[in-house]
């Protein structure tokens, strides 16, 4: 209907409610029949093709005697009005008769249509619910029209007044506006009303659009309805994830569960259906009901080859891949000629079967059986009975790829097999039984993928959880055996939690040490030792981080500092990918050649502070968990560790104070009391260890002293790790010679000639410090001064690393601020203040138990002997003359007799006495048994702990 036509109805209308028009003529034609035959036609026929009789009969006939009859019918006819053809004439037909009525007629018909649209008291059923909310949709469409013509111009005659219109009466709603909150609030949790939404919207755009209050509402409802979608999403996936976990747990469907799931189904659907159209409307956010294990395209790591170990050839990936398409025409022909008395044919059948061998042979054995029409219930029985009575178990994967190529059509014969094989499954599981043909055919069943996956994990599970059953671990082993590694492949999540679950069931009490042994044997069955992995994973980097790759790992070199160092400081620090990236580049020196180190320090000079402070501390952990592992594996990356740290530091990026520590911190690291000592023996650091050496003089040789202070700070070190070169094994291997010589040159330091001259010196430097207080401000001054020359590197971020280097024990918290202290234990006065109160007294009275039991031993004693109590070594005063003495005595022995030393107490003072027993005496030869048990028992406990790799990491 025109927009013109419109305008004159509602002119026409308005002037019917206020009594404007001219009266009804009066020569009416008054005919029953004519009457009745009116009445009749408005019931049944307001359509186009009979507007203009029905229009002329308004105006023609006296109707007035059968008004409450009209009223009934025009309300049936109007409910008829589905389609958008049969609008326009209902809206002329009920406009004349409103012109001719006027409050007799129109008042009561819209009575009639608010009673249908508001919400019924009564519950309905589903068949009910939809006619309603049909008959709403219609009436709502029809009033709408009527409102916009002046038929219902408001609601103020109708009497009674519905309920639901009372309380917006009174807020003076519009009638449109009224009638969309009553009927979209009815039951909208299950989205019963959500197709009225979407109707309106579609049927009267400009409305919506026009109509502030009308767009307000509905766009508040559609907000409502997108949050709610959500809602049912997640409710969905929930159930789901219940019925799949109980799917599992038992081994089959559960009804109820998917009676629950379809009813949510249905109901997200509407919802789904709903925002699709409301959504754009309003210029809303549309949800995303994507699947959660859906991944996105950027992802870190590939499978290179998904089949990669599950077949051992290509023919045997094609037997379980590949398979023929029979012929449609084949299909049909056999369906409708289906004969039950085809008995020889079926024999020859079974019997091209069981001889068929390769994958023609049974591909040329289904396309016969499809010719011969054996698909009557007397052929699949016999089938049937062939499958489950033949004793041949490689007959089972024949058996299987020939149901896989019927499949879509022998449904019911796969599904009767597969009862069979789940009953026995089952009785096996739960009882001492083992029919491996049948375990066989149910497993090759799982590679063609014929069996649900929630059967084949409810097997798999109930196995786990029962393995203390007879054969339980046997049927598991032949399980894991034929389809583990298919599984593995296309089920990788599931299978997974499987091999948690039987991870977690091995360390179960009652299983015997063979159960348990059967059980490792099954991870080796899927993950075999000599296959690197099943699925072969791969990083995948993005083009930017392959390019920063290539950039320090190939491209990096003294010619190219400059340009490389700006392109890195230009990159996005703020990209988790690339941070990660730079993290790595710039935290494994030992990955790019040894002479390009320096130039990796000088790209790292002119990065962000906390980006560098990052690689310090890194680098500095490597280098001490370098020292608490100590395999020779890893001394060509411990040796690139040092050779950056020095380069560093060479940078001006940290200050010489935390060269200092690093260097006092590998040599004493893992000693007794932080102080190596050449009769005290450390497993850490054994005395034909000299790696550590090689360490300290990596970082020596690339430090360059700049001031006087320095030098001296780095000359009281050179004395104490001259020191610590005498505590090792002499003589020193040639390459570690040449490297020490070389170092002492450069930093024109001249070496002891002995331990004693080296003893002496750190004396003399203790007696010159003034002790531990002076030394440590001493220190403290230089780091300060050191700080000054750094440049970009500001004092928060230097303390930042300081801090850092604390909390990593660069320092002895014993020693205070420097470890020159630690020379001070040389002598008996360092070690007893070093000594804390908690030591001294279980020293005291440990060396009370023993000296009574000296006594008593003594004294019961039939030989001359000497008990010897292990101690501490430097409980006494360790002078220099004593320490060179006990060297001596320790590197050599006089002729069959072993250095011990006996300790005596008097009062508070202890007083020790070296004495040498013969090797014959059994007392002497039990104690360096014992050490020497003890000592191999260390090293083979340390080899053990300590196999994990130092860096793995590419």
């Amino acid at each position: 209907m025109d927009e013109e036509r419109k305008n004159e109805l509602y002119k026409l209308n308005l002037s019917a409610w206020n009594d404007e028009l001219e009266d009804s003529p009066t020569n009416l034609d008054t005919s029953l029949k004519k009457n009745n035959a009116f009445i009749k036609k408005l019931k049944t026929s307001i359509n186009k093709d009979n507007q203009d009789s029905v229009l002329k009969d308004i105006k023609t006939l006296s109707l007035t005697k059968y008004l409450s009859e009209i009223i009934i019918s025009s309300q049936e006819g109007l409910l008829k009005c589905t389609k958008s053809v049969d609008v326009p004439p209902a809206v002329e037909i009920i406009s004349a008769l409103h012109q001719r009525f006027n409050k007799e007629f129109t008042p009561q018909l819209l009575g009639w249509m608010l009673s249908n649209i508001g919400s019924p008291k009564a519950e309905l059923d589903e068949k009910e619910e939809k006619e309603r909310i049909s008959k709403v949709k219609t009436l709502i469409r029809l009033l709408v029209e009527f409102e916009s013509v002046g038929i219902f111009d408001s609601y103020k005659y109708v009497d009674p007044l519905p309920t639901f219109l009372i309380a917006r009466a009174q807020k003076k709603e519009s009638l449109t506006l009224a009638i969309l909150k009553e009927s979209l609030s009815y039951k909208m949790k299950v989205g019963l009303t959500v197709s009225i939404a979407t109707s309106f919207v579609k049927r009267f755009p400009t409305l919506v659009e026009t109509n502030e209050e009308i767009n307000s509402t509905l766009k508040s409802y559609s907000e409502v309805i997108v949050h709610r979608t959500k809602d049912l999403h997640n409710f969905l996936n929930n159930l789901k994830n219940k019925r799949y976990k109980a799917q599992i747990r038992t081994g089959r469907t559960v009804e109820e569960m998917e009676v629950e799931i379809q009813k949510a189904t249905d109901i997200f659907d509407r919802f789904k259906a709903a925002i699709e159209v409301l959504v754009p409307t309003f210029g809303l956010t549309a949800p995303s009901f994507e699947e959660e294990d859906k991944k996105s395209s950027a992802v870190e790591s590939v499978i290179v080859n998904k089949d990669s170990g599950i077949w051992s050839n290509d023919e045997d990936r094609r037997f379980y891949q590949v398979f023929p398409e029979i012929p449609q025409e084949l299909i049909d022909q056999a369906t409708q000629e289906s004969d039950s008395t085809k008995g020889k044919e079926m024999n020859d059948f079974l019997v091209q079967l069981e001889t068929a061998s390769t994958i023609k042979d049974i591909d040329d054995a289904a396309l016969e059986f499809w010719k011969q029409g054996l698909v009557s219930k007397a052929s699949k029985n016999r089938l049937f009975k062939q499958f489950t009575i033949s004793k041949d178990i490689g007959r089972a994967k024949v058996y299987a790829r020939f149901l896989k190529t019927c499949e879509p059509h022998l449904d019911d014969l796969k599904d009767q097999l597969l009862q069979y094989l789940d009953q026995g499954f089952r009785s096996q599981i739960y009882h001492n039984g083992l029919n491996f043909k049948n375990i066989m055919f149910f497993c090759e069943m799982i590679k063609f993928g014929l069996i649900p996956e929630h059967v084949v994990f409810h097997k798999i599970r109930s196995l786990i959880l029962n393995l203390t059953t007879p054969n339980n671990i046997e049927i598991l082993s032949i399980f894991f055996e034929i389809s583990g590694k298919y599984l593995l492949s296309e089920h990788e999540k599931l299978m997974e939690e499987m091999l948690e679950l039987l991870q977690a069931k091995r360390k179960n009490d009652k299983l015997t040490i063979n159960n348990k042994m059967a059980i490792s044997n099954l991870f080796l069955v899927l993950r075999p030792p000599s296959i690197k992995s099943i699925q072969s994973k791969s990083k995948t980097l993005k083009p930017q981080q392959a390019f920063l790759k290539t950039l320090i790992r190939s491209e990096l070199k003294e010619s190219t500092i400059k340009q490389i160092s700006v392109i890195i400081r230009n990159a996005d620090f703020d990209d988790v990918d690339n941070l990660e990236t730079l993290r790595s580049l710039f935290t494994k020196p030992e990955k790019i050649n040894y002479e390009n180190i320096p130039a990796l320090s000088h790209v790292l000079r002119n990065l962000r502070p906390d980006f560098k402070i990052y690689v310090v501390d890194t680098i500095l952990e490597q280098i001490i968990r370098g020292l608490e592992i100590n395999d020779y594996r890893y001394n060509r990356i411990r040796v690139a560790h040092c050779k950056y740290i020095s380069e560093i530091h060479e940078r001006k990026i940290i200050s010489i104070g935390l060269i200092h520590d690093l260097l006092y911190k590998i040599v004493t690291f893992g000693h007794q009391y932080n102080n190596p000592a050449p009769n005290r023996y450390c497993e850490l650091d054994p005395p034909d260890d000299y790696f550590r050496v090689h360490m300290v003089c990596t970082i020596l040789q690339n430090i360059e002293l700049r001031k006087k202070d320095i030098s001296a700070k780095i000359t009281i070190f050179l004395k104490y790790f001259d020191y610590y070169i005498y505590t090792k094994e002499a003589p020193l291997p040639k390459d570690c010679e040449f490297k020490v010589v070389n170092t002492f040159e450069q930093v024109k330091f001249e070496r002891a000639v002995d331990l004693k001259q080296a003893v002496e010196r750190m004396n003399e430097i203790i007696k010159a410090k003034g002790g531990p207080q002076a030394d440590e401000a001493e220190e403290d001054e230089d780091d300060e001064e050191d700080a000054d020359d750094i440049e970009e590197y500001d004092e928060d971020e230097d303390e930042q690393v300081d801090d850092q280097l604390n909390s990593d024990d660069l320092l002895n918290p014993e020693t205070g601020a420097t470890d020159d202290d630690e020379s001070t234990q040389l002598s008996y006065e360092a070690y007893e203040r070093k000594l804390q109160e908690e030591e001294e007294r279980k020293i005291e009275e440990a060396l009370e138990r023993e000296f009574k039991r000296m006594v008593f031993e003594s004294m019961n004693s039939t030989k001359t002997s000497k008990t010897v109590l292990e101690l501490p070594q430097n409980i006494k005063g360790n002078k220099a003359e004593d320490l060179v003495a006990q060297e001596k005595i320790s590197s050599k022995p006089t002729g069959g007799k072993i250095p011990f030393t006996l300790v005596t107490k008097n009062g508070k003072s202890i007083a020790t006495k070296n004495l040498e027993l013969p090797t014959n005496i059994k007392f002497a030869s039990n104690v360096v048994e014992e050490e020497r048990r003890r000592k191999n028992q260390k090293e083979q406990i340390n080899k053990y702990i300590l196999q994990a790799k130092f860096d793995d990491d590419d």
